[in-house]
């Protein structure tokens, strides 16, 4: 992974570690020197920052350093890329190399625009070196405007700028070079993809692909397989009332377009219990899969059983076809799923059940001919309560998360369906938090 760093920190870092086995005791206390090429980098900055001119950090993503080191010309040293905000208002990217012992600005990019948004640093044309690829944010009533440059020798090449609400970059044509997929708006009923791929020496725009939503309702943008070498772009957006639809862009033929929309397939999916259920990669197989609810049965003596509902994960395939890969019960408040039998699918019912004074659970149970066979009962406990409720028959240690014991109970019906503490902790899943958004996944 290219290392996309705070200068400033890296040499202060390295300076305070070189020399300090080999100066006298007193020169531990003394303030660490900075290495010459720290300051003539400084200087060189100084020098192309006019008066009033700003440091101008990049407001998100994984680079938001005003000062980054990159490869742009893939002769194996890092450029210097600095973000500023002119005393005028506008912005400017300078960039710069360190040639025979000293640095030299190479390019100063200006452009207009209030801060900068998503910086990367990612492979487009095939030639050695990485692309520069950032975003501007004009004002709150203007979209942004996406800038693509390459560096040719001394010279930054522009490749592109585009105006774009959302954007993402993924190698859909499986080139080994990424592709841009940008998102905008169109109109007020839905927004528009753009697919920008490198060919014949430029980043060429395909025919656009409509969205199911307005560009404004995106709330979360991944990227994967669809299924076995089909890469696809995912687009998660709010739709309607509790509803999130996904928009899979990818391929086709060679063509660029939104399968969702293109087959007419239902990629809609209601939340559960208020958390937004969003296409994720379930099983491990390296395959993004697409949620859809499936109500569970109420029974009519037990509040506790109505709104329940199993989620069933599938891929697309580009015929617009379905395959089923397996089916969940989500507790997104407890942070935890069951991997169910298929067959539970339209029998399953989960009802909440008092296990101790304080403690709640849940007991999954099959409902047939209007009978109700209990299958085993599931809790969550603090490692305090464990020791006491597991002195109690029956019950089992399913997982641990931290200072949370999982305890399981098996019932009468568990042995007609092949279950026991070995099988259950087979199904017992952790639900996995996206560490950057904080969203389940």
């Amino acid at each position: 992974m290219k290392r996309i760093i705070l200068f400033v920190l890296v040499l202060a870092l390295s300076a305070s570690l070189s020399g300090c086995f080999l100066d006298p005791a007193e020169n531990l206390y003394a303030i660490p020197k900075q290495p010459e090429e720290y300051y003539e980098l400084q200087k060189a900055i100084e020098e192309a920052m006019p008066e009033g001119t700003t440091y101008c950090t990049p407001t998100s993503g994984d680079n938001q350093q005003a000062v980054q080191l990159a490869d742009l010309d893939g002769d194996g040293s890092d450029e210097t890329i600095v973000f500023l905000k002119t005393a005028a208002g506008s912005l400017t990217v300078c960039i710069f190399s360190r040639r025979d012992g000293a640095y030299r600005l190479l390019a100063s990019l200006e452009s207009a625009g209030s801060s900068f948004d998503h910086v990367e640093y990612v492979q487009i044309d095939g030639e050695p070196g990485n692309e520069l690829v950032f975003g501007r944010l004009i004002s709150d009533q203007v979209a942004q405007t996406l800038s693509v440059y390459a560096l040719r020798g001394d010279t930054a090449q522009e490749l592109l700028t585009a105006n774009y609400s959302e954007y993402i970059m993924a190698d859909l044509d499986a080139d080994g070079n990424r592709d841009l997929v940008l998102l905008r708006a169109d109109t007020e009923q839905s927004g528009v993809a753009e697919y920008y791929h490198w060919q014949e020496g430029q980043l060429v725009r395909a025919r656009e692909a409509g969205m199911t939503t307005p560009v404004t309702a995106v709330k979360r943008i991944i990227t994967g397989r669809m299924c076995q070498e089909v890469p696809a772009v995912f687009v998660a957006s709010e739709y309607g009332e509790g509803m999130i639809v996904t928009d899979i862009f990818a391929l086709r033929h060679g063509e660029f377009c939104n399968l969702t929309l293109a087959d007419g397939n239902n990629t809609g999916v209601e939340t559960v219990r208020d958390y937004y259920v969003y296409s994720t990669d379930i099983d491990d197989d390296g395959l993004i899969e697409l949620p859809r609810l499936i109500a569970l049965p109420e029974l009519e003596d037990d509040e506790t059983s109505k709104n329940r509902s199993l989620i069933c994960w599938y891929n697309l395939l580009p015929s617009g076809t379905e395959q089923v890969k397996c089916l969940t019960y989500h507790s997104y408040s407890g942070g935890w799923y069951l991997i169910v039998p298929q067959r539970w699918a339209q029998t399953l019912a989960v009802t909440r059940v008092a296990v101790s004074s304080t403690t709640l659970g849940f007991r999954f149970q099959l409902v047939s001919d209007g009978k109700t066979t209990a299958l085993f009962t599931l809790c969550a406990v603090s490692k305090d309560d464990t020791k006491r409720l597991a002195e109690e028959p029956g019950w089992e240690k399913l997982a641990e998360n931290g200072n949370t014991v999982y305890l399981c109970s098996l019932e009468k019906g568990a042995a007609a369906e092949g279950l026991n503490v070995g099988t259950l902790q087979t199904m017992f899943r952790f639900i996995r938090v996206d560490w950057k958004t904080g969203e389940t996944e």
